[in-house]
């Protein structure tokens, strides 16, 4: 009997270098985690940071933006793929350059999934309404505009608590790469 718990401890051991192994037992958690980040109570250091998640979690993130950017506007595909990218990679770098000149660029991993593990949730929120209520409708727009702010407020929160400062500094310089991200997106896209 003694032998068969060591073994299972052993085991229990071994997987956890593996944290994407069962992973489909384990997306509660993590959903609990992105959900709990966007309520502002916990930061972005118990997000995970594996490779094959945070490429999992950008992937998903480029794919529902674009899937809600095809539906919500008359651009094209392109252009919507264009916009979608072109700020996800602005959010990312000057990410990386603020982490980079904090000197705790070693955050980034999990700074950069817990910002687009969040920006996945609400895009999945808007994903769903559209549909339900339609894209004109006051409802959709009035939840998108109000995502659209707390999402800046929680982009705030991560940085302050990856940055080390304070949030009004982390907010308003979401802000400020939000505005970026949008103009850049924009002319990129030609919109």
């Amino acid at each position: 009997m003694a032998d068969g718990r060591a073994a299972a401890a052993m085991v229990k051991i071994f997987m956890r270098q593996f944290p994407l192994v069962g992973a489909y037992l384990a997306m509660k958690p993590i959903l609990a985690v992105f959900w709990n980040i966007c309520l502002l109570r916990r930061g972005p250091e118990l997000v995970p940071t594996h490779p094959l998640f945070v490429g999992g979690v950008i992937v998903l993130n480029v794919l529902v933006g674009f899937f809600v950017g095809v539906q919500a506007s008359e651009a094209t595909a392109v252009q919507v793929a264009t916009s979608t990218l072109v700020s996800m990679a602005t959010i990312a770098g000057i990410t990386w350059i603020a982490l980079t000149a904090r000197g705790v660029v070693g955050r980034f991993p999990a700074t950069i999934t817990a910002m687009f593990g969040c920006d996945l949730l609400f895009t999945t929120l808007i994903a769903v309404l559209v549909p339900v209520v339609g894209i004109t409708s006051p409802i959709t727009v009035w939840t998108w505009a109000l995502i659209t702010i707390w999402t800046i407020a929680v982009y705030g929160f991560i940085l302050h608590r990856a940055m080390n400062v304070t949030v009004f500094v982390g907010i308003v310089f979401s802000f400020c790469m939000a505005f970026i991200a949008i103009v850049l997106a924009g002319a990129a896209s030609n919109r």
